[in-house]
């Protein structure tokens, strides 16, 4: 009742003093009252009027038309206030009247008294968020599931678009005014107005984000988890809070999780399994998982897939896709940065996130590439018990490697760990080509009986080329040596050039950005870091990164979190060297003979294997060719004579030329010493002249001689037009 009669009120003093300060609205008061109670009588009638048709019929016309709310920036609200407020003045004539600009005044009037409702709901914390609660999931959901496609995408996206704009709007409101003295205000209403319905108290805006983000659902989830994992993007504060996105996300109902396997693998969960904890171990954005064990004994744990979450998910990219394209058409810049294909590799990889027989392919083919080593582990996945919604698969037991106390309890090396983290994260990457693109903690436990490395949850996996690997290890070896050009080489080969690619200034600001770097001795700089800010330079020469290497980039940088964690904050050129020694050493291991056999030698059978067809059909038809008299090499001889007779000639000419090319320069240089030697005093004058005539004459004829020559052979070689 109470916020009832406040919300009448806030209605109320907004029609007042709308009508006070628009010109051309007349309030029309009772005249069988007194005043001031006709006055305010008459403004209390509007107040409920308004109130009714902005808390109903608003919403409403936003739910029909949804897109057009996005293609108007937000403009269709207006109209929508516009529109009430027009029929405001036909359902209470007798209360107050428009004068002749109907247009403008109710426009004036509709956008003032958004204006005033939105600052006074913002005061007495109206629409504020709920405290967090587990909520079933809306029946309706199952039932749009149901619908065809195209009806089915304009529901549920409208819908979505009208819950987005009111949990964004709620938790916006509440973080700004939480920021101002009026807070306490707003905390004192909320306590009076919502008993039953307890409101967010929350100070902290890093909790009422990730709280706005769980409610959103699990697209808005993921975008925090990725948002989460640039450490250099956001405060300390917000990384801790944004992190809890990846395991303090609430369940969905156990009723809901019966419905499911029941659906999915056609008996309910007492019967598939021996046993089946209703409480779930944890809960993220897309699934939760469940304990279970198999009537084989073997203990698994089972994960499933929040329901209806697809019809959720393909909403969400499509508002999303329609607010992009629209800002895209109207902003430039965001034009440029080419946000169209980051969206893409996102609505791609959330998507097949969702399809959980993708993750049962990954599980499998990362367990098989991390066999090699001992102390990695990749829990086994069961598919006789396994959907695309459903994914069973062997129950490990470990703290998250981020879990620094349960490590030094343990009595873990933390280091050593560290680098057998790294060690597995660059032979997926530079050797395998397959590699875990979501390293949080969350995704990486420990063992501590064991001390193995855990990966878990492998929805989202990158791929690289042979090519892209070695660009890769090649980035990385740059960084370390400190060569700048190197670094912008790779740069360009990575991505897509545009027209006019200045490539020298680029590779001048690298080594600008390089030097910048890697000359200062600061412990908390990051590989990170540098390949943000060398992200940003590819921006300002408009060059594209490439999906697959952001996933990478992304991969690296959540593996270098993970070292500084366990190890301290180390320098950079510590990381760097640890990165190169451990690519010899992986690059070593690749090179055993054992090793280089595999490599070479099953190629090249698996060719020959493949080419033995032809090799059967080569042999045969030389063999009939052989038989019939036929001679297997065939030489015309005459040929032959006529090539070696042109050969001989050749040579005998360019034999010639060599020894007439030496007496020549002999002529020349002794002429030339002749000349230099001093002669006065050793031979009487007419033989000294002699000499200087001879040798002046030989040194004339040499040169003479060696010039024409040149110019012979370079008529020969180079001008002299070719015979047809």
């Amino acid at each position: 009742m109470a916020y009832f009669i406040v919300r009448i009120t806030m209605y109320t003093i907004a029609a007042a003093l709308v009508m006070s300060i628009v010109p051309g609205l007349r309030l029309v008061p009772n005249p069988s009252l007194p005043e001031p109670f006709a006055t305010l009588f008459a403004y209390g009638i509007i107040g409920l009027i308004f109130g009714t048709l902005h808390s109903f019929l608003r919403p409403i016309i936003l739910f029909l038309t949804g897109r057009l709310y996005i293609w108007s920036m937000g403009l269709l609200a207006l109209v929508t206030d516009t529109f009430i407020f027009l029929l405001l003045s036909y359902l209470s004539p007798t209360v107050w009247e428009i004068g002749a600009a109907r247009l403008f005044s109710a426009i004036l009037g509709a956008m003032l008294m958004g204006v005033v409702v939105l600052g006074m709901e913002a005061l007495f914390g109206f629409d504020a968020p709920r405290a967090v609660e587990v909520r079933k999931t809306p029946a309706y959901w199952r039932w749009l599931g149901m619908l065809p496609t195209g009806w089915r995408n304009r529901i549920v996206e409208n819908l979505r678009i009208l819950q987005m704009v009111n949990t964004i709007q709620s938790y916006v409101i509440d973080i700004l005014v939480g920021l101002t003295p009026l807070r306490d205000f707003r905390r004192a209403m909320q306590k009076l107005l919502y008993r039953r319905h307890p409101r967010l108290m929350e100070n902290d805006p890093a909790v009422k984000v990730r709280l706005m983000l769980q409610e959103l659902g699990p697209t808005f989830v993921k975008f925090g988890q990725m948002a989460a994992s640039r450490i250099e993007t956001l405060p300390a504060a917000w990384q801790t809070e944004l992190a809890r996105l990846q395991d303090d996300v609430k369940p969905f109902p156990y009723t809901e999780v019966e419905q499911v396997i029941l659906k999915e693998l056609g008996k309910p969960p007492e019967s598939v399994f021996a046993t089946f904890d209703t409480h779930p171990q944890a809960a993220a954005s897309t699934a939760q998982v469940h304990a279970a064990t198999l009537h084989t004994g073997e203990r698994v744990v089972v994960k499933v897939r929040r329901p209806n979450i697809e019809v959720t998910v393909k909403g969400d990219l499509n508002v999303m896709q329609d607010v992009l394209d629209t800002v895209e058409r109207r902003v430039t810049w965001v034009r440029q940065f080419g946000l169209g294909a980051l969206f893409n590799e996102f609505a791609e990889n959330l998507q097949s996130e969702l399809d959980y027989a993708n993750e049962a392919y990954h599980a499998r083919l990362l367990r098989h590439n991390m066999q090699k080593f001992s102390f990695v582990r990749i829990p086994k996945i069961y598919g006789l018990y396994s959907t695309s919604k459903i994914l069973t698969q062997e129950r490990v037991e470990g703290v998250k490697i981020s879990d620094v106390a349960a490590l030094n309890a343990a009595g873990i090396n933390r280091e050593e760990l560290a680098l057998n983290f790294f060690r597995a994260l660059l032979q997926q990457l530079l050797f395998d080509g397959f590699f875990h693109a979501d390293l949080h903690p969350g995704n990486i436990w420990v063992n501590l009986e064991t001390r193995c490395i855990i990966f878990l949850d492998m929805g989202l996996m990158g791929y690289l080329t042979r090519a892209d690997r070695f660009a890769i290890g090649e980035l990385i070896w740059a960084l370390q040596d400190r060569d700048a050009r190197a670094v912008a080489r790779v740069m360009v080969t990575i991505c897509k050039p545009a027209q006019g690619f200045d490539r020298i200034a680029f590779e001048r600001d690298v080594e600008r950005l390089i030097n910048s770097y890697l000359l200062l001795e600061d412990s908390t700089l990051d590989i990170t870091k540098i390949v943000h800010d060398l992200v940003g330079l590819l921006f300002r020469y408009d060059l594209k990164l490439r999906g697959e290497f952001a996933l990478a980039f992304k991969a690296i940088g959540q593996g270098e979190s993970i070292m500084r964690t366990l190890m301290g904050d180390k320098p950079l050129d510590y990381i760097l060297n640890v990165a190169v020694m451990t690519m010899k050493e992986l690059l070593l291991a690749q090179l055993k003979p054992e090793k280089v056999r595999n490599f070479i030698g099953k190629p090249l059978a698996r060719d020959l294997i493949g080419r033995l067809p032809e090799l059967l059909n080569a042999t045969g038809t030389l063999l009939d060719d052989f038989q019939n008299g036929q001679s297997l090499f065939q030489l015309n001889l005459n040929s032959i004579d006529q090539r070696v007779s042109i050969l001989q000639t050749g040579i005998d000419s360019g034999i010639r030329r060599i020894i007439l090319s030496v007496l020549l320069i002999g002529l020349l240089l002794g002429s030339t010493l002749t000349l230099l030697v001093p002669i006065e005093g050793r031979v009487g004058e007419f033989e000294e002249l002699a000499i200087r005539l001879v040798a002046e004459s030989g040194f004339v004829i040499g040169a003479v001689l060696i010039t024409s020559m040149l110019l012979y052979t370079l008529w020969q070689t180079i001008l002299k037009p070719k015979q047809t």
